[in-house]
């Protein structure tokens, strides 16, 4: 059994063969950690990914590669790697996402210095190749922001990467991924803060996107749809939230909704959801379940999206 691990790492991987050799280089090179740990779930990849990350981890500590057999999708797979993981803290990362190699050294000493359960900060999508980024570091003079309400800081701030830091005990408890959402940037944190005390906003890079090629990103109905369903099935499961949580959860679901119009529908300052999102956005309110089941169904009905259909490994189990 694995003991004293200060970091665990999580990164899913899905046939990511051109990027991972310098993802991996920044990764196995983080500075400043005393025992990390690295989990890699590969989603039965077709390239060389597995191949690249076990000739990349030969000789390395602490190393788990699980190379699935079957294809499930992003949130089984972070699930099973948190369920995993042996850290105080754990970072999950996309496997075409590089870090500063010296961001989790500084993310942590944060951490510890102030008593906070999480740590983020802001990427860059940098357009570079990414062997031109290996060995980035952050800026020596960063400023940082601490809110003791890591659940307002979240619903305030922006989540829009992997890359944070949170405590494996948060993450564990608020039950990893919700297997109800395919990408999972905002619903990750959204769920931990619920759990959390105290959250750090680093006002630098923590995340460098390198020139990206077939990214789920491009997808803008896609993440449209995932950032409503993350915030729709938090409020559902939480229904005893503060009402200014409430409040803030819901606008960002209209929110949602609204940009999805926005790119689908003719003349969309005509349709009820720009109304609704002037109206929730100058006055905040408490959810409308009925209005908020009518853009779920909409949501669901739409074809070209993908969805866990089959959960494997979810926390809640």
């Amino acid at each position: 059994m694995k003991k004293n691990i200060d970091v665990s790492f999580v990164m899913t991987v899905y046939n990511k063969e051109y990027y991972l050799p310098s993802v991996l280089k920044a990764l196995l090179g983080q500075t400043g950690l005393e025992n990390p740990e690295f989990i890699f779930i590969d989603d039965h990849s077709s390239d060389k990914s597995v191949e690249i990350i076990r000739r990349f981890t030969q000789g390395i500590k602490n190393v788990t590669l699980i190379a699935n057999t079957d294809n499930r999708g992003i949130s089984p797979r972070i699930n099973q790697g948190i369920s995993l993981a042996a850290g105080k803290y754990t970072r999950m990362l996309d496997s075409d996402d590089i870090f500063p190699i010296d961001s989790t050294q500084k993310m942590l000493a944060l951490a510890e210095e102030l008593n906070a359960d999480m740590v983020y900060g802001t990427f860059s999508k940098t357009g570079k190749e990414p062997q031109l980024l290996e060995n980035e570091s952050m800026s020596h003079d960063f400023s940082y922001t601490y809110n003791e309400n890591a659940l307002m800081g979240v619903l305030n701030g922006r989540f829009t990467r992997m890359g944070q830091l949170i405590k494996t005990d948060i993450l564990k408890k608020a039950k990893g991924a919700d297997e109800r959402v395919f990408i999972q940037d905002e619903s990750i944190p959204l769920r931990a803060a619920i759990h959390a005390k105290g959250l750090i906003k680093i006002d630098d890079d923590v995340v460098l996107v390198p020139k990206e090629i077939g990214n789920f990103s491009g997808n803008k109905i896609q993440l449209d749809n995932d950032r409503f369903m993350a915030y729709y099935y938090t409020l559902e499961d939480n229904a005893k939230l503060p009402e200014e949580a409430l409040k803030l959860m819901y606008q960002r679901a209209v929110s949602a909704y609204w940009k999805y119009i926005k790119k689908t529908k003719p003349m969309p300052f005509l349709h009820e959801g720009f109304f609704k999102y002037l109206a929730v956005k100058t006055h905040p309110e408490l959810p409308d379940w009925e209005y908020l089941k009518k853009m779920q169904k909409e949501f669901l009905s739409l074809s070209g999206i993908r969805r866990i259909t089959n959960p494997l490994y979810s926390l809640e189990k």
